[in-house]
């Protein structure tokens, strides 16, 4: 669905209105919550499907998408995703440590990977931000260390390299 409206007699698409600037986010959206990566599917009677685990959490952030996001859905363009993890901080390390990690000096180096949490959240927002995860030509995504675990998603039109 295109949104249009018209000035001085001419159809204009949204992102063609002078309010929307270029390289504006399309959607950010931040789902509180300590976040799951997306788990390897597990297959039983030749079908293939994803650990409840992974499965409820797609579930809850698809749910706090729908909540949280209301424009259109994105479809006809490439898009740029732009995805931070925050996770909570072990219990079992010293105050030090702790200061470190909350500042970013020290960063997630252990599993689960980005490309987990990457995956769960381009299956989660399918068909709710954007129509199909093939419109996504640029990804990134970052793992930090936070007392408030949550997740970051920021939508914007992929720009053309020449």
């Amino acid at each position: 669905m295109t949104i249009k409206y018209y000035k001085d007699g001419i159809e204009l698409t949204l992102r063609e209105h002078p309010l929307v600037r270029k390289g504006e986010p399309l959607a950010h959206l931040v789902i509180i919550g300590e976040p799951v990566p997306a788990g390897r599917p597990r297959f039983s009677n030749g079908h293939a499907y994803d650990p409840k685990r992974s499965r409820d959490y797609k579930r809850f952030v698809s749910q706090e998408a729908k909540l949280k996001y209301h424009g259109p859905i994105l479809r006809d363009k490439a898009l740029k995703v732009d995805v931070k993890v925050y996770r909570h901080v072990q219990r079992s390390i010293s105050k030090v440590e702790r200061g470190r990690r909350l500042r970013g000096e020290h960063r997630p180096i252990v599993k689960p990977d980005a490309s987990n949490y990457l995956k769960l959240v381009e299956d989660a927002l399918t068909g709710i931000v954007w129509e199909d995860d093939n419109l996504i030509t640029d990804v990134s995504c970052h793992k930090y260390y936070s007392d408030e675990p949550r997740i970051e998603v920021t939508v914007t039109e992929a720009k053309e390299e020449k």
